[in-house]
């Protein structure tokens, strides 16, 4: 089933003056509680971007993703979120000062931390640097997907960490989306089974869906889900669906040496075609004309 983008609605009981003191006081003990000084509306659909293994081409996948949605016309976020090796930056050509390390723990503003980019896409990210930061506690993890649902805009993508670890699943669960990168190669796919296998055991409620990368041909991916998915019906009873492929293509390789995502560099190679396809599917094929940079709207047309 394909997420709905929340949309706030009055309540029921709007008409109820105790009811919306109740709401009134929550709202503000919240705003009291959050370590920023602005009202930044929550996003209206959250996807985690996570694989089982490194090396699969996931960091990749979240920037382009991002950078399709926000050229929908949707104002789309992307916090990194892997505590010890956060490199969307540089595939974003973001140059970050401050990051959600720092917000966390009261140092600096939410808004010091959020960095905008030529494209629209709002950034920020959890380390500054690798292996900068001490392991998160509970309470951390907590607040730290806190930070996330506070980034503005009608979407926020989580550039969740490779594997299963407590920062991932946490990270994970917190989602609406949970997108699954994968590569055909079975080591991948057992990892990305131990990936779902995991969310599944911590009663996730929310959308699974895989992403085959680096394929050779559209049959290849379909495999290659087709074994996913049959071993997570037969051994968990677990629906995942299939969120689409992305082509093997040099032009991902070369944009990456150029510090450039490459939907921006190389729009109308195959894998930039797949990325943007899959971004149309994520959000049911909504668009919305406004926000989006000259150059993205152009890029979004040739393939929607």
């Amino acid at each position: 089933m394909k997420p709905k983008l929340r949309v706030r609605r009055a309540s029921d009981d709007a008409n109820d003056q105790a009811a919306g003191l109740r709401r009134m006081a929550r709202e503000h003990q919240a705003t009291q509680d959050a370590p920023t000084a602005r009202d930044v509306a929550r996003p209206g659909l959250t996807v985690a971007v996570t694989s089982g293994k490194g090396g699969v081409g996931k960091t990749n996948i979240a920037v382009n993703l991002s950078l399709c949605l926000q050229a929908r016309g949707l104002a789309t976020s992307l916090v990194d979120l892997d505590m010890g090796l956060a490199n969307a930056d540089l595939i974003l050509g973001a140059n970050p000062d401050c990051d959600l390390y720092d917000v966390l723990h009261r140092r600096r503003d939410l808004d010091d931390a959020i960095k905008q980019t030529e494209s629209g896409v709002h950034f920020a990210t959890a380390t500054v640097g690798a292996g900068s930061r001490n392991p998160l506690n509970d309470i951390e993890r907590a607040r730290m997907v806190d930070l996330a649902r506070r980034m503005p805009g009608d979407v926020c993508v989580l550039d969740c960490a490779a594997g299963i670890d407590s920062n991932v699943t946490a990270f994970a669960r917190s989602a609406d989306v949970v997108l699954v990168v994968t590569t055909p190669e079975p080591t991948a796919l057992t990892d990305a089974y131990a990936t779902v296998k995991t969310l599944f055991l911590e009663g996730y409620g929310g959308s699974v869906r895989v992403l085959v990368n680096m394929v050779e041909t559209r049959t290849e991916a379909r495999e290659a889900f087709e074994r996913l998915q049959q071993t997570c019906e037969k051994f968990l009873k677990f629906p995942i669906a299939d969120a689409g492929y992305v082509l093997h293509d040099t032009h991902v390789e070369l944009a990456v040496r150029q510090r450039s995502p490459v939907v921006m560099r190389y729009p109308r190679c195959s894998a930039s075609i797949c990325v943007t396809a899959i971004a149309a599917r994520l959000v049911g094929g909504r668009s919305v004309a406004r926000r989006a940079p000259d150059l993205l709207r152009r890029v979004v047309g040739m393939f929607v």
